[in-house]
């Protein structure tokens, strides 16, 4: 498992890496292989059946994002809207029981990524046209997300998940509000890695008191 988890690191930098040679034969096969390869190891990790199954459909609904976009973030952005939206639902149904804070920092969890939320979605509406549900929609599900796993208490998790969220929130800048330059390869690095780190997280397992180790 440890090394497929490696291998998934090692393409997303060759796929970054690679990125000034954009577009390439096959990139989209190449950006896709990082979750492919964490959807196979998850299989050999310490999660139940049920989570293994969320794991890997989670993993593959964003490679079939990660070539929408790498074919054409403009023509293909509803259809990788729809795949990274199983994405997160996915992710929302695993960490869902890892909710492990309460009070108020549960509660600042849950409002400062709706303020955030809120604030994309005003800013992108007068761009977004016949797209405007959609993306009400997605960010709905993507602040369930972020919001579950900050609420887990675990740092792999909680970053994991604010980087996922940070990423589709600047496909958003980028698309509905202000475009900048080398978008992609700073939305794809934070996108992988907090991939990555979700990942290292939901396979992290205590293993005595006050140590924790992975799978």
């Amino acid at each position: 498992m440890k090394k497929l988890f490696i291998a998934a690191v090692v393409l997303a930098v060759v796929y970054l890496l690679l990125w000034p040679l954009h577009p390439y034969p096959f990139s989209w096969a190449l950006k896709a292989m990082p979750v492919l390869l964490l959807a196979l190891a998850a299989q050999f990790s310490g999660l139940s059946s049920r989570d293994k199954i969320l794991y890997a459909l989670a993993m593959l609904t964003s490679a079939s994002g990660d070539i929408f976009l790498d074919l054409d973030r403009t023509l293909y952005l509803k259809h990788a809207l729809f795949s990274f939206l199983l994405t997160q639902w996915c992710y929302i149904a695993l960490l869902w029981p890892r909710r492990a804070i309460s009070g108020l920092p549960a509660m600042s969890a849950l409002l400062l990524p709706a303020l955030c939320a809120l604030f994309m979605l005003y800013w992108f509406y007068p761009q977004t046209g016949a797209l405007w549900w959609p993306v009400v929609i997605y960010v709905l599900f993507l602040w369930g997300m972020v919001t579950l796993a900050l609420q887990s208490g675990h740092w792999p998790v909680a970053l994991g998940g604010s980087l996922f969220f940070i990423a589709d929130s600047l496909i958003g800048v980028n698309r509905f509000a202000l475009q900048f330059e080398h978008s992609t390869p700073l939305i794809v690095s934070l996108y992988i890695s907090g991939q990555l780190l979700l990942a290292y997280g939901l396979w992290w397992r205590p293993r005595v008191a006050g140590r924790e180790r992975l799978v």
